[in-house]
């Protein structure tokens, strides 16, 4: 089974009344990259959510917000009593002898700076079991999506490395038939330039043997075949990050691929190759998201 870097996780909790959502984002990143948000009474903790984190994640850039819901943060507006009463005196004081009603001073009173402040909250270490419950419901709804990505990823990571199998086994039908062509012509070319009492007939079949030994491709195609086997092998293994070795494997396939290209040298098992070159780049996309 595999796990996608790319997955997001959400959860609730209520704190005195006020409710506080978490939210985790997470994106591919060769290493773990933690970015928090918090809300000011959570940053004291800031440590402790980074350690819960990173003991879930794993691997992947990471963001994650602890805040309140909207509307929340008006419940902790104070007003100023004192400076909304010092206001309104100074504002009768320059309007005596006008016509102005208390109610329309009242109206310029309010629009005066800093009337309100927001009141400090300040964290109880009892809140923190009911934090920390929260952050692990969101990590399980991020990892709850980790693997739905990752199957999908899976399905098509096999089904490409089964289309590289099947352009590889073409190329295998093909190996016979691209070596009784190339011997036929060099054996042409040479007849044309030469009739066949000016060249030694055993020294050209040594030299077109030796050739065709350059030509062969048995190992490449024995040793793809085996890398595609080993790339589902890994995928299947009983451990969490594969997402590196996946990589890895990925590029022996391109060696081969690219080493049976060079010496292909016929028009039909080349577009073999083109096919599982162009396969190969789809699965080394995919691989990008894998933990």
């Amino acid at each position: 089974m595999l796990l996608s870097m790319t997955g997001y996780g959400r959860s609730k909790f209520v704190l005195k009344g006020k409710q506080y959502t978490v939210e985790i984002k997470t994106l591919n990143s060769k290493g773990l990259d933690v970015n928090l948000r918090l809300h000011t009474m959570f940053r004291e903790k800031e440590m402790d959510l980074r350690n819960l984190i990173a003991g879930q994640v794993v691997r992947g850039k990471v963001d994650c917000s602890i805040n309140n819901e909207p509307g929340e943060e008006l419940r902790n507006i104070e007003l100023n009593p004192e400076l909304v009463n010092a206001y309104m005196s100074q504002l009768k004081a320059m309007a005596a002898g006008l016509s102005i009603s208390d109610e329309r001073l009242f109206e310029l009173t309010v629009q005066m700076p800093n009337l309100t402040s927001t009141a400090q909250e300040v964290f109880d270490p009892e809140y923190w079991p009911v934090v920390e419950a929260a952050l692990k419901e969101a990590l399980a709804d991020l990892l709850k999506f980790r693997t739905q990505e990752g199957n999908n990823l899976e399905t098509d990571i096999r089904l490409r490395n089964d289309n590289i199998r099947a352009a590889l086994q073409e190329v295998e039908v093909m190996d016979p038939q691209r070596i009784e062509r190339t011997k036929e012509r060099l054996l042409s070319g040479l007849e044309q330039q030469l009739n066949s009492e000016q060249y030694d007939t055993n020294r050209f079949e040594q030299e077109l043997i030796y050739y065709l030994e350059k030509m062969d491709i048995t190992e490449e195609i024995t040793r793809l075949r085996s890398h595609c086997d080993y790339l589902v092998e890994c995928m299947e293994a009983a451990v969490t990050e594969k997402g590196k070795k996946l990589g890895f494997i990925s590029q022996e396939i391109g060696r081969e691929i690219n080493t049976i290209g060079s010496k292909a040298n016929l028009a039909d098992m080349q577009r073999q190759v083109v096919i599982m070159k162009d396969e190969l780049e789809k699965i080394k996309e995919q691989l990008n998201n894998v933990l």
